[in-house]
């Protein structure tokens, strides 16, 4: 619970002055509301009254309670305005802080974590704002407001029933604060539940086409309904233990209610308490009674939103695994020499029990230099490139680029020097314009086509009705996969990086189009240091240099032909070729 109220906390302080005005406003409808009985009791005493004194009375009460009612209507008006106007703000900014602390964090946390879950904590922290502001501000603020005016007036009009009343009063809210406490677990497991549901659903979802390709739609079915019903259960439960709070808490108040009525009849048949008397208290009995049966509700409903929120403001405190190091400068490249020292990292996937290393990796590539990366899978080919854009941090050693640690740059300049072609594109749900222009949001429309030509997106792009326009759906899924690799060799044109990873990139293009485009990536591998990881050892014969890793570290370095007069593991994996590719 702490964790949830620390992360709403720089939002309410941003808002803090329209949220003052909401409370303050709150207060004046409180305020009014208890003047309400008093009013309601002269009234019945002037009507009980004889003569003209009676009559005038009645008139002047009248005109006080039309008065009063005007102003309140008023006051709830501005009330209604402002707590709108605040949760609206706060649930925007929630918003964009949610964003920017999913953003924030580093590539294990996104390999370990479900799409579909991630978007559930955000948005039900944002909707939790709502509920938990209703019932601080609207529900248990105005009920803790109203009980102690009305206990101010009971003491001043009848001791002994605000005495009563006192100890009964704090007897309820603290049982309720109690069970509230005692039903949180419950209700965090329960989120967590749904979450898992709403990830299940995310995973099955994007992945339907091999669903499909299998005939497995009834297999998921099960198990999906296995996921929906552990979730139902802690539901269920948290649900039951609700209701039977609830149901307890109305039993007392109904108690109460029916002891004081008791006592009222008794006063009243005794003369002690006048017909006025009785409406007075009974009034504000019943007002004080609906304000602590929603008291009760509310605290249920609080501590359950708290739950709701829980998942997500647990990111907030989550300090990401791979941050800027204090004072941290911006990148600038001209040459573009890399440097791998000494570089050792290991990762273990808990739920695979996988593991993957580099292990005193040492690699040094001048500036304009086209390096390939080959071995069998698990070698640790992909793990160089990701140390190279630091997704993770190093055990021990260090990289440079142009003789800068990548260490002691910010993470965003050093991305930005960076252009990535990976073997299965990432592409959003937006028009192919966006899609190229992802590398430069500021770039001009033709430098846009530019690009498309100069990776030979061109001639399908200008085939479709909307061209540019058109939306490729989700992960691209309107586009071939040939396509959807034109379109990430386009976002590599237009970055214009002076170092360039390619994860493969010509592996989904037709023998063709591959032709047409080895000529363009020749062009743009000009002037620029790049990577290329390789599963298809004919596509990297002329590379200035190959180097051959095994579990993690080098063990050939060279061309194609002075590695194949070698005889060594490149030679192996030459002639163990299948199809062109690099048998497993």
């Amino acid at each position: 619970m702490k964790n949830v109220l620390k992360a709403y906390w720089p939002s309410l302080c941003h808002h803090r002055y329209l949220l003052m005005a909401t409370i303050g406003l709150m207060t004046v409808n409180v305020v009014l509301s208890t003047a309400y009985p008093f009013l309601l009791r002269e009234l019945l005493n002037a009507f009980t009254a004889s003569g003209s004194s009676g009559v005038s009375g009645i008139g002047h009460t009248m005109m006080l309670i039309v008065a009063l009612i005007a102003a309140s209507n008023v006051a709830w008006v501005f009330f209604d305005y402002f707590i709108a106007m605040f949760e609206s703000l706060m649930m925007r900014d929630l918003d964009q802080r949610s964003f920017s602390a999913i953003q924030a964090q580093s590539m294990r946390f996104f390999e370990s974590s479900f799409t579909g879950s991630l978007v559930k904590y955000a948005t039900r922290f944002r909707n939790a704002f709502e509920g938990i502001a209703d019932a601080l501000f609207f529900q248990i603020g105005r009920s803790f407001l109203l009980i102690i005016l009305t206990l101010i007036i009971f003491v001043y009009e009848r001791p002994v029933i605000a005495l009563g009343f006192s100890a009964w009063v704090i007897v309820f809210m603290g049982v309720s604060m109690y069970c509230a406490r005692l039903r949180f677990p419950l209700d965090a497991a329960s989120a967590e539940a749904d979450s898992v549901v709403g990830g299940a659903l995310a995973d099955s979802v994007t992945n339907q086409v091999t669903v499909k390709s299998y005939g497995q739609e009834r297999a998921e079915q099960r198990r999906f309904g296995g996921v929906v019903e552990k979730a139902f259960l802690k539901r269920k439960r948290a649900w039951m233990i609700g209701i039977f709070i609830m149901r307890a808490q109305g039993i007392v108040v109904s108690v109460f209610e029916v002891l004081l009525i008791w006592w009222l009849a008794l006063g009243l048949m005794e003369g002690t308490v006048t017909v006025g008397d009785f409406v007075f208290f009974q009034t504000y009995v019943l007002l004080l009674m609906h304000q602590l049966w929603d008291f009760g509700n509310m605290m249920h409903r609080l501590f359950q939103r708290l739950a709701d929120a829980k998942e997500m403001a647990d990111i907030f405190a989550l300090a990401p695994e791979v941050r800027d190091a204090p004072g941290a400068r911006s990148l600038t490249v001209e040459n573009g020499e890399i440097e791998f020292h000494a570089m050792s990292f290991g990762y273990s996937h808990r739920e695979t029990h996988a593991r993957h290393a580099v292990r005193n990796f040492s690699l040094r590539i001048p500036s304009g230099q086209t390096v390939a990366l080959v071995g069998p899978s698990g070698a640790g080919k992909s793990t160089v490139f990701k140390l190279l854009m630091r997704c993770f941090d190093l055990n021990s050693g260090y990289i440079r680029i142009d003789r800068q640690d990548i260490a002691n740059v910010t993470q965003e300049s050093l991305r930005q020097q960076i252009a990535l072609v990976p073997q299965q594109p990432e592409l959003f749900h937006r028009s192919l314009r966006d899609n190229i222009a992802f590398a430069r949001p500021d770039a001009t429309e033709e430098e846009v086509m530019d690009a498309a030509k100069r990776a030979h997106a061109w001639e399908f792009i200008q085939r479709l009705p909307d061209g540019l326009a058109t939306l490729v759906g989700e992960r691209g899924v309107k586009l071939s996969g040939g396509e959807r690799q034109r379109i990430a060799l386009a976002r590599a044109f237009l970055a214009d990086a002076p170092i360039l990873i390619l994860d493969e990139a010509t592996s989904a293009l037709d023998s063709k189009t591959e032709k047409l485009i080895q000529k363009a990536i020749a062009d743009l591998l000009k002037g620029r240091t790049c990577i290329v990881i390789a599963h298809r050892l004919s596509t990297i014969m002329k590379m200035d240099r190959i180097i051959v890793m095994e579990e993690g570290s080098i063990v050939e370095d060279g061309d194609h032909l002075d590695l194949l007069s070698h005889n060594g593991t490149y030679a192996e994996l030459w002639a163990h070729q299948s199809g062109g590719y690099i048998s497993a």
